[in-house]
C-alpha cells in the first residue's frame, strides 16, 4: 500500500469532516484511528479550524507530512454522520484505498437541501420561535412570511458574496421593519416576539456550542478561533478584527512545519515552512504572513 496515498486520503476525510462542521477532537481522532488501523499507531495529527497537519513515519523512519488548508466551512450533520460511518468502516475492515476513494466520492456527491426546502424551514423556525417566546398565533403567521423574506434577502446577498456581518445587519433591519409595520397595521400584537423569533435564524448557536466542546476538550486555540468566527465578522479584508486574531493564533503552529503541497509564489519550489505564523521559503527566502 502506498503510504503517500494513504496519508492523502485520510487527511482528505478529516478535511471533509472539518468543512462539514465537525468538532476538532472528532477530526483528529478519526484521522488517528484510521492511520492506526493501517499500521501507523504513532501518527501525529494537529488541527485547527483553518488547517490540518498529519505526520506519519514510514518503515525507514522517514517522516511524511500532509497539510490541508480549510478556507470554507458550514454545518451538515448528515454528511458528518456518513463520514463517521466511513471512518468506522475503514477502521474495522481496512479496505483498499480505491474503495475508500469511491465511498468518499459518493458521500460528497450527495445533494444538499433544495432552495425551497431551506426557505420553508427558515420560515417555520421564525413562526415556531415567535410562539415559543410568547407571541400569539397571528404573530406567528406573520413571522412565517417575514422569515421567507429574510431567506430571500440572505440568498440574494449571498449571490453577491456579501460578508455575513452585513447580511446580518440588513436581515435584522428587514425583520424589525416588517414586524413593526404589521403591528402598526393592526395585523399583529407582539412585534418584539416576532423580531426575536425570526432573528433566531441568524444566531450561531451550534457554532458557539462547538466552541465550548473544543475548549472543554482541551483544544483551546481551536476553540478561540471558532469563537471569533462565530461572531460572523467574516471578510476577506486583511484588516478585519477576525482575520487579525486568526493570524495571531496561527503563530502557535510549530515553527519549521512544512507546508506540503504549497509552492512558493516567487521561485515555484515546494519548500515553504511555517515560522512565527508566516510562510517562509527555504529556497529563496521570501515570506508571506496572514
Amino acid at each position: 500500500m502506498n503510504n503517500d496515498e494513504l496519508l492523502e486520503i485520510t487527511t482528505e476525510i478529516g478535511w471533509r469532516l472539518l468543512q462539514s462542521g465537525a468538532e476538532i477532537y472528532r477530526v483528529e481522532e478519526s484521522i488517528r484511528r484510521m492511520l492506526e488501523a493501517y499500521g501507523f499507531p504513532e501518527a501525529e495529527v494537529f488541527s485547527i479550524p483553518s488547517c490540518i497537519i498529519v505526520t506519519i513515519n514510514d518503515e525507514t523512519g522517514h517522516a511524511l507530512t500532509r497539510l490541508k488548508r480549510n478556507r470554507s466551512s458550514g454545518l451538515d450533520f448528515d454528511r458528518i454522520d456518513q463520514l463517521n460511518n466511513l471512518c468506522r468502516h475503514i477502521c474495522a475492515e481496512t479496505p483498499e484505498l480505491p474503495v475508500i476513494q469511491q465511498k468518499l466520492a459518493a458521500i460528497m456527491d450527495k445533494k444538499d437541501y433544495s432552495f425551497w426546502t431551506n426557505m420553508f424551514f427558515t420560515a417555520s423556525i421564525s413562526a415556531s420561535f415567535t410562539l415559543f417566546y410568547g407571541g400569539f398565533f397571528p404573530d406567528s403567521i406573520a413571522s412565517f412570511f417575514i422569515g421567507i423574506l429574510l431567506f430571500l434577502l440572505l440568498s440574494l446577498l449571498g449571490n453577491f458574496h456579501t460578508n455575513s456581518f452585513f447580511q446580518n445587519i440588513f436581515g435584522s433591519a428587514l425583520v424589525a421593519g416588517f414586524s413593526l409595520w404589521t403591528t402598526a397595521m393592526g395585523w399583529t400584537v407582539r412585534y418584539d416576539k416576532m423580531i426575536i423569533g425570526t432573528l433566531m435564524n441568524l444566531v450561531p448557536g451550534i457554532a458557539i456550542t462547538n466552541v465550548m466542546r473544543d475548549i472543554l476538550g482541551g483544544d483551546l486555540i481551536a476553540g478561540i478561533i471558532k469563537l471569533v468566527e462565530s461572531l460572523q465578522l467574516d471578510s476577506e479584508n486583511i484588516n478585519t478584527w477576525k482575520n487579525g486574531v486568526a493570524r495571531a493564533l496561527k503563530k502557535y503552529v510549530i515553527d519549521g512545519t512544512e507546508a506540503k503541497g504549497m509552492k512558493c509564489p516567487n521561485c515555484g519550489q515546494e519548500t515553504l515552512v511555517y515560522q512565527e505564523g508566516c510562510l517562509i521559503c527555504k529556497t529563496c527566502g521570501s515570506s508571506r504572513c496572514g
